[in-house]
């Protein structure tokens, strides 16, 4: 296998990340046993495999570099904001995100991800999940699913 830098890999696995999306939501319209559904099916699960052995090597690639404090730890917030398309939350996280900051908006992720993204949003990943501060809330975000868990305000 040849040796890819971690850039090369991060795209690739937003690109893999990518595909997942497309394919769980287009599975959604084929039934089960139909030609459509079983192809993506199996898309899915290659895009799986591809998923966990990039994300193994990206791993690899971390333990075998110079320690790397929190704030230093550009690989993964990069990943995660090249991933941002991505972030969603369940209907339940929606009311409870809205609750807690007391949003008034329709678009909850929307929200997020523009405030996630913004330049002095602080990001650091603890094991799986990614924990953002910013002005004066705090986001955990699943690192695999991109899924915004919770969000509240800093105390």
């Amino acid at each position: 296998m040849e040796n890819y830098t971690t850039e090369e890999l991060t795209e690739a696995l937003r690109a893999i990340n990518s595909v997942i999306h497309k394919c769980e939501k287009a599975l959604k319209k084929f039934p089960e046993g139909n030609s459509h559904h079983t192809l993506l099916r199996n898309r899915l699960k290659a895009m799986y495999i591809s998923k966990m052995l990039i994300t193994e090597a990206l791993s690899k690639m971390e333990l075998s570099t110079e320690p790397r404090t929190l704030s230093d730890d550009s690989c993964d917030s990069e990943l995660l904001l090249s991933n941002l398309s991505q972030l969603h939350t369940t209907d339940l996280g929606i009311e409870r995100i809205r609750k807690n900051l007391r949003l008034n908006t329709n678009d909850v992720v929307g929200w997020c991800r523009s405030k996630i993204k913004a330049p002095n949003a602080s990001i650091s990943r603890k094991g799986k999940n990614w924990y953002i501060t910013v002005d004066s809330c705090e986001f955990t975000v699943n690192a695999h699913s991109y899924t915004i868990i919770t969000a509240h305000k800093r105390t």
